[in-house]
Order: structure tokens, then sequence, then C-alpha cells
């Protein structure tokens, strides 16, 4: 009998959510230093495909919940032909609810958010490069860093932790007002523009004004959309970034699957209003919203609502609904754009000459049409803008304004897949 899960608290929502002008797939990506080998590459996926049988996984349809399970037939991996985090097509991926794809020199993956989430996907990513680069025959010792595809699956790697960590304290339905929301001409495709700098500079930034580097980053993107959108408005709405934080910093998980939550960060912007003041305020918040008390209630109060549901012996049509609902009027008009940073990466020593630097891509949506996304490596800072607007002038001003307050050199690229 083919093996199944649950899909977890989050992937639910996901589920509930994604179309057309919202797919849920996020990508990751490797910049190597030589053209990829699409046989190398394959061999590589079906060696770790063995280990992670939680990814190996297709959507079955239930009568109270939909459900994952276990898919025995072969992912193949594609050339790049589409837009980045386009669909997934079962047809295309043999039913699996991720694509690997290559182009030129860049290796990715693009997972449907229902399955993990950014750090199982990273996870993934690094040991499907470790295998590629030793079926090129390279050198490399395994530091720990990478999973070792010789172990058994762990039933950690597959807890939904939203539940195993859930606790009795009380939960606080604080209702959280809507944000300014940026408006443009819609696009049919994502564009995606990166960002890269050294590392090293953004640090030094980001410690000038005693701040962490995601609050200053932040801070930047404000200021940039207040100029590019508000201020000649005379209704000055508060402008909010909402930041996924990984839960396993503070919850001793192992899970592979989706394990985060998200905090929202936001100032009303006026003329009088520095950077200064920017910053000062978006690190409080961030300080207090990602402690782990926090936390707790903000994953307390998701697990109470998914309970409720599913005490009700009703359909999927009703619960899925509500879940669009929610997500429609609590989440994304609370926001006006997403800002998710992967952090910096580690590898073995010997893969780092391999790799150029990473990407990551946060995939937009109709009420927040422009998301960022951030990961750093070997000194390599890059930040990603995906956007289905033509409109880029938040883009463009955001880098301009890194620049001007910092004199931080930027070289700046776009998608540039078949």
């Amino acid at each position: 009998m083919d093996q199944w899960y649950k899909i977890d608290n989050a992937g639910k929502i996901f589920h509930a959510v994604s179309n057309p002008a919202n797919s849920s797939v996020f990508r990751i990506a490797m910049m190597m230093k030589s053209p990829v080998e699409a046989d190398k590459l394959q061999s590589a996926l079906d060696d770790v495909m063995k280990r992670l049988p939680m990814f190996a996984v297709k959507l079955g349809k239930g009568i109270f919940w939909d459900f994952l399970v276990e898919n025995d037939k072969k992912l193949f991996v594609q050339k790049e032909h589409r837009f980045p985090c386009a669909p997934i097509d079962p047809i295309e991926t043999n039913g699996f609810l991720f694509r690997v794809i290559y182009y030129e020199k860049r290796i990715a993956v693009e997972f449907f958010h229902s399955v993990t989430d950014g750090t199982g996907a990273l996870e993934f990513l690094k040991a499907l490069v470790y295998h590629y680069l030793l079926e090129q025959q390279a050198q490399i010792e395994n530091d720990g860093s990478i999973l070792d595809i010789e172990d058994q699956p762990s039933t950690y790697e597959l807890d939904d932790s939203y539940f195993n960590y859930k606790s009795n304290h009380a939960v606080k339905n604080a209702r959280e007002g809507h944000a300014f929301q940026i408006k443009g001409t819609p696009t049919e495709e994502t564009t995606v523009v990166h960002g890269v700098m050294k590392s090293n500079d953004i640090r030094t930034a980001a410690r000038a004004y005693g701040v962490s580097i995601t609050a200053y980053i932040t801070s930047v993107l404000i200021v940039a959309i207040y100029y590019e959108k508000l201020l000649y408005r005379s209704r000055k709405e508060e402008i909010k970034i909402a930041i996924p934080v990984n839960l396993r910093k503070m919850f001793p998980s192992k899970s592979l699957r989706n394990f985060f939550a998200v905090v929202n960060v936001g100032i009303h912007v006026e003329e009088h209003t520095t950077l200064e003041d920017i910053m000062a305020d978006i690190s409080k918040q961030l300080q207090t919203k990602a402690e782990k008390e926090a936390l707790q209630l903000g994953l307390n109060h998701h697990v109470k609502l998914q309970t409720m549901l599913a005490a009700r012996f009703v359909p999927n049509f009703f619960k899925y609904y509500a879940l669009r609902y929610g997500y429609k009027s609590y989440g994304e008009r609370t926001k006006t754009m997403t800002l998710t940073n992967l952090g910096d990466v580690h590898l073995p020593e010997e893969m780092m000459p391999h790799i150029a630097h990473m990407e990551m891509v946060m995939y937009p949506t109709k009420k927040s049409p422009i998301n960022g996304g951030i990961c750093s490596i070997n000194d390599q800072f890059v930040l990603s803008f995906a956007r289905t607007i033509e409109e880029a002038a938040i883009i463009r001003s955001f880098f301009q304004e890194l620049t001007k307050t910092a004199g931080i050199d930027i070289e700046v690229y776009a998608n540039d897949g078949g």
C-alpha cells in the first residue's frame, strides 16, 4: 500500500489558495561556475529522491481533506522553458509537486509550498548539487552539512511540527489592519530582477545603523515604496513587509516540511520621517514579534483554527473556501510585500569554488505583485525581486537608495530563462 501523509498546517493554506495568479511555487537556485550537464544532474536527482521520500509525493483527493501520497514515478530534470515560479503542471512533472530545472549555469528547484518551505527546499538543493558535483568526479568530503543519502529517512523529517510544538498557552486573536497595497499593470508572466552585492558590504552597512541585515533591507525597501507610491498621496497608508521566520531556530524541529511563521513589520511614513526613524522602529518590531513567546502564540492560533475546521465533518469545498477567505482578509490585505531571507548558506569547503552565488525567488500574488527573496553564499549577497506588474520603479528606487545610503556596488541582472 502506498505511503500517504497529511498536508501540514501551512501546506493546507497554500493548497487552498493557489491559482494561476498565485502559484504558491517558490524557487531556490545555485549558479554554478560551469554549464550544467543534464545527464549528471539527472543521476544526482535519482539518488537524492531515494533519501527524501517526503518530496516524492503527489496530491491525493479526500472527502474531508486532500493529502499527499507516495509517487513511484520518475522525476525528470527539465531545461528551463517557462518563467520562474510558474504553476506546477502535474502532467509535466509526472505528478510530482516540484520541478528540477537547469539553464546554462543555473540549477534550480521549484517547490509547491504545500510540500515544504525554504529550509526543506534548501536541504534538497544542497544534497542535489553535492551529488551532481560527485557525478562530475569532484573530490568533496561531506562535513555533515549535507543530508547523507545512505542514511534511512528519519520520522522526525516528516513531522508536522506545528502540531508537535503547539502549547496550551492562551491564544490571542489580534486582528491586524490593512496595509498599503501595490498596484500596477498586470503581466502574464513573472519577471525577476536580481541584485548581487558583497555580503560584507551589506553587513557593514547594517552595523553602521546598529540593526540586523533584515531590518536594514526592510527599512530601505519601505523608503523606496514610500517615494514611488505614497509621497504625493494625501492618504498615506501603513507600509507593511511580511517576513517569514524559520521556527526551527526556536523549536528543536528536524522537519523538512513547512515549519515557519510570518511576522508583519510596518510603519506610517510621513515627509519628516527619516531612514534612521524607520530602522529603529522596524528593528524593535522585529525583535518583539520574532521572540519565541510571540511566535508560540501565533503557532497556537493557526493550529487552533485548523483544528476547528478539522472537527467539522464538512466537505473539502467548504473548508478550502474558509481558508481562502481567511487568507485574503487576514493575510494578503495586511501586507504590502513579502521579503524572505534564507540567510548565509553553509556548504562543504570543497563545494564553494564550484558555486558563484545563489538565488531565492518568492512568487508574487495578485495582492502582492512584487515580492523579495534573499540568499547569500561565498560572500555574495543576492536580493531577488519577482513581479507580475510592468512597473519596476520600486525595485529601481530600492537599488538606487541602497547605493546612495551605503555606497554599495550592485550588479543587477534579470532572469534569463528560455
